[in-house]
């Protein structure tokens, strides 16, 4: 039998690991911890408010491909951040930040030595392998003012409730599956982080640059307008897009499904 979240263990995790925002609000089930937090947005909440819940029954991801989160068996949450005079432009760092926090956070809790795909999902790669997915991001911009950042990590999921054979989860991978600790480390990894960007420190992108496994890999990428693109990934700039040496040209990659090729 799994456990829920518990309040007093996940504020004793919080005071340890130095979190000092809003504590998280704990629901036994809901539609979606995006559209919660996006509410809270509109109610004027403050940055670091975030809603996580123990089942989502319409969780989604990116290209509102939905989300499968059984209860308890994972960590489904979702934090508002306040971009405040940041350009808009460099908005798009916000979903590669929530994934690399949730790398950071992963490796410092569970043991696990999780990667990034880009470009934010966290992925376990063992060799030439295709990365197996552990977890994912679904940033979204509510207004001028506020983006919410959706994070799911699958943490006791066994191999039957995987959602596709690709994923995988802590628990199979060997991992510490504590998700206060967990959360609690996410959060303070994600406040870093951000505090790196308001800044424009250039170790976060080489910390994600260190993280991600695509760099280097041949990979197909379906673009937005649905052409696909195959390549050699020869870096990620310093706005967050994907470099790709197709044989002919540099293309630089602003969105799209990444595959990684197999060798």
């Amino acid at each position: 039998m799994r456990l829920v979240l518990n309040l007093a263990a996940l504020e004793s995790s919080l005071a340890a690991a130095r979190w000092q925002g809003p504590v998280p609000t704990i629901l036994e089930t809901t539609e979606s911890t995006n559209n919660d937090v996006a509410r809270l947005a509109a109610a004027g909440a403050a940055e670091g408010s975030c809603i996580v819940a123990e089942h989502q029954s319409a969780g989604r991801g990116r290209q509102a491909r939905a989300w499968v989160s059984p209860p308890s068996a994972g960590l489904w949450m979702s934090v508002l951040v306040r971009p405040g005079d940041m350009p808009r432009d460099t908005w798009t760092w916000l979903p590669l930040i929530a994934g690399l926090s949730a790398c950071d956070a992963v490796r410092e809790t569970s043991g696990v030595q999780a990667s990034l795909k880009w470009p934010n999902d966290l992925v376990v790669v063992q060799g030439s392998q295709s990365p197996r997915k552990l977890a994912g991001v679904l940033s979204e911009a509510i207004d001028d003012h506020s983006v919410v950042l959706g994070i799911g990590i699958n943490v006791s999921l066994t191999k039957d409730e995987l959602p596709i054979p690709t994923a995988t989860s802590l628990l199979l991978e060997g991992g510490s599956v504590n998700r206060e600790e967990l959360l609690a480390s996410v959060l303070v990894h994600l406040a870093h982080r951000l505090g790196q960007w308001r800044v424009s420190d250039h170790s976060l992108v080489s910390d994600y640059r260190a993280a991600c496994v695509t760099i280097g890999r041949k990979v197909e990428v379906t673009l937005p307008d649905q052409v696909v693109l195959t390549g050699i990934v020869v870096d990620v700039d310093d706005q967050g897009h994907l470099v790709v040496d197709d044989g002919a040209d540099t293309v630089i990659v602003t969105a799209g499904d990444v595959i990684h090729a197999t060798i």
